[in-house]
């Protein structure tokens, strides 16, 4: 079973759980399985539904479209649940994302001071519901860049394929660098429990409660009689004898 984060993700769709199932059960020990990816740039904001990082292959951006998909000649097409279709673009959302997920792996100082190269990374659409003819191609996407219904059985395969094809001149990656991938995918810098913020919080609590004590106080100064009553340490002596300094009479009850 391969590293996965999460380890139990929530996904927006059926396709997209049924192709994470997939992986989960098809990948190695020391692969590394991410889901719903989110990237923020100066560009915009980016979603990876898969990041796939594959000791002895590559990182694979993975983009899922359910459904019905097809090729128009001119767009791709997805049909929608109520029949209706809209224009999609899994091979641009793909190759973008990869590009995000790459510049903030490699702008990350862990990745710098490391001194190591470009390694092999892919974009891949996967189409769980749909066939693709094994004749197609278009010029921005290769037959090898997507899987179709009929080869989700060898998925991971078809992944390591597509990095073994793409971007062949940069390296593979190996163990390591797939676990400083994994680490710098969960991001750096991040904030700590501080002792002394809490310690604030306390004070202004304490000091909110002052004030809603004395406000009590000011409120029951003319009557004749008050009862008070609590648990142990929650302050009954002292506002009986806040109470009787000032009306003269109180009575309190541990």
């Amino acid at each position: 079973m391969p590293i996965c984060r999460p380890e139990v993700p929530r996904f927006a769709s059926a396709s997209e759980r049924r192709v994470w199932e997939l992986l989960r059960d098809q990948l190695r020990g020391h692969d590394l399985l991410v889901a719903n990816l989110r990237i923020t740039d100066e560009r915009k904001d980016h979603e990876a539904d898969l990041v796939v990082a594959l000791p002895g292959a590559g990182i694979a951006v993975v983009e899922v479209k359910g459904g019905s998909v097809w090729h128009d000649g001119e767009h791709w097409q997805q049909t929608r649940s109520n029949g209706s279709h809209r224009r999609v673009d899994p091979v641009g959302q793909a190759r973008d994302t990869k590009y995000a997920v790459r510049r903030y792996v490699e702008q990350d100082p862990r990745w710098r001071e490391s001194g190591r190269s470009r390694l092999r990374w892919a974009h891949v659409v996967v189409l769980p519901g749909s066939a693709v003819h094994g004749g197609f191609a278009l010029p921005d996407c290769p037959r090898w860049l997507v899987v179709d219904r009929h080869q989700l059985a060898d998925l991971a395969a078809c992944l390591t394929e597509a990095l073994a094809r793409q971007e062949t001149h940069h390296r593979p990656a190996d163990d390591e660098e797939v676990a400083l991938v994994a680490e710098i995918l969960r991001g750096r810098g991040v904030p700590q429990q501080d002792v002394v913020a809490l310690a604030e919080e306390r004070d202004a609590l304490a000091e909110q409660l002052t004030h809603e004590q004395a406000v009590i106080l000011g409120a029951i100064s003319l009557l004749p009689r008050v009862e008070i009553r609590g648990g142990a340490g929650s302050g009954k002596t002292w506002r009986s004898s806040r109470r009787a300094g000032s009306a003269g009479k109180a009575s309190a009850w541990r």
